[in-house]
């Protein structure tokens, strides 16, 4: 699991590509979600992205698959600037793995 920290400007769009490995042959992933919290202890998310609405396939190999993770700027146009968890977990064969998490930054916008 990497634990990064993200910086975006409020309302802009947020991408980035995750590659999923495999010692076998490849599949596609059963679930997958990037989830934004004021809080960890929140239950209602700033945004949530999750396969086909959000994370989607960019392209494959034989050893792995490369998702595109995109929050539009409708997922952060109203929001507060200032810090957010976040996390990236993904589910494939009954298992759950969290691969990304960290801080996100908001940062103000000037021309909006």
């Amino acid at each position: 699991m990497a634990n990064t920290n993200v910086e975006m400007v409020r309302g802009d769009t947020l991408a980035f590509a995750v590659q999923v490995e495999f010692d076998e042959d490849v599949q596609e992933l059963d679930t997958a979600y990037f989830s934004c919290k004021k809080n960890y202890d929140d239950y209602v998310y700033i945004f949530q992205k999750s396969l086909s609405d959000g994370i989607e396939i960019v392209s494959s190999d034989e050893n792995s698959v490369i998702y595109r993770v995109r929050v539009a700027p409708i997922d952060t146009k109203t929001i507060e600037p200032g810090e957010y968890f976040y996390d990236m977990q993904i589910g494939i064969n009954q298992d759950v793995y969290t691969v990304l998490r960290g801080v996100l930054k908001v940062e103000n916008d000037v021309t909006n």
